[in-house]
């Protein structure tokens, strides 16, 4: 089963930082759905985010085996991104989270 992902209002990335996100993923994992969640996936757009909380990325598509997954994850350690990025791919999720999510 999938997650019930809900368009969030906004995002709490600045733009330089979301085309940064989006090269990574265009790069290592092109053909999957992208969502972030969690914290940095905000109800309105003037909801208040930690400055360092991390972004996290739920990745729709086939699994990635243990070097792609490595790979995506040094991408990330290794980019200018003021943040940690944390991955979950969407098969790990048991059915039925309801997850505020905002597609990339």
């Amino acid at each position: 089963m999938s997650a019930q992902l809900h368009p969030a209002a906004a995002l709490a990335l600045d733009a330089a930082d979301l085309q940064l996100v989006k090269a990574i993923l265009r790069k290592h994992v092109p053909k999957h759905r992208v969502w972030a969640f969690g914290s940095r996936a905000l109800r309105a757009a003037n909801d208040a985010v930690k400055p360092h909380a991390d972004l996290d990325l739920l990745l729709d598509g086939q699994t990635l085996d243990v070097p792609q997954r490595a790979d995506l994850r040094e991408a990330f350690t290794e980019s200018e991104l003021p943040m940690r990025v944390d991955l979950v791919n969407i098969a790990d999720l048991a059915g039925g989270w309801k997850i505020r999510a905002w597609c990339l």
